[in-house]
Parts: structure tokens; sequence; C-alpha cells
């Protein structure tokens, strides 16, 4: 049984401990870097007071298929019709225009309010 001398061991703990109270104030110097603002710092804003809802409306005109498929009731099978409706036949005036579309029907246009729209 190798035994590590007493004076090398307490070296060690001693660099154990140095570098753990390191790692320690590393993190919590961090901590307030991200957190903490600087004095004269104004807060970040966003760009305009718009809500959250006017970003994620869906336009009729110019949605893609992804888009579409945000929409309550449309799966990839109806977002195709709708484009392809779209292609033929040109803009949708308002949004219950959508209901030409086969397999659109009035009730989900209802539930589309404040979801979608047409420019």
């Amino acid at each position: 049984m190798d035994k590590t001398p007493l004076p090398q061991q307490k070296k060690r703990e001693v660099l154990f401990l140095l570098l753990t109270g390191a790692a320690i104030a590393l993190c919590v110097g961090l901590a307030f870097w991200f957190t903490v603002p600087l004095r004269g710092q104004q807060p970040g804003t966003m760009p305009d007071s718009r809500p959250l809802t006017a970003y994620l409306q869906v336009d009729l005109n110019t949605a893609d298929e992804d888009a579409l498929c945000t929409l309550p009731g449309v799966g990839p099978v109806l977002a195709g019709k709708i484009l392809e409706n779209r292609r033929q036949y040109g803009p949708f005036g308002k949004v219950e225009d959508a209901i030409r579309v086969q397999g659109v029907t009035p009730e989900m246009v209802d539930s589309w309010a404040g979801q979608v729209f047409v420019s």
C-alpha cells in the first residue's frame, strides 16, 4: 500500500480548494455579468408595441404551406388545396372567400378569427 507523504497530500488539497474557489468566483462573476444591467444602460425594448398575436397572423394571400398549417383544421392536404385555389383564381378578397376551397367550412373559417387576414 503506497501512502502519499503528508506534505504532498496537503499541497493537493490546497490546490483543489483554490481551483474550486476560482471556479465558483468565475461562475458568480459570469452570472452577474449577464443578469445585472450596467448603470446608465437602457433595458431592451421591442421594435414596436404590437401584441404578439399580430406577429402570428397568417395572410391567406401570401402564406406558404407551413404557415397555413398553423391554422385550426388545416393540414398539408388542405393547405395545398388553398395554395392551388389561390394560383388558379387569384388572391382572396376577404377571409370568408376561403370557403370556395373544397374542404374549408364556414365553421373552420370562424375558428380562424384573429389568426388570419388577407392583404
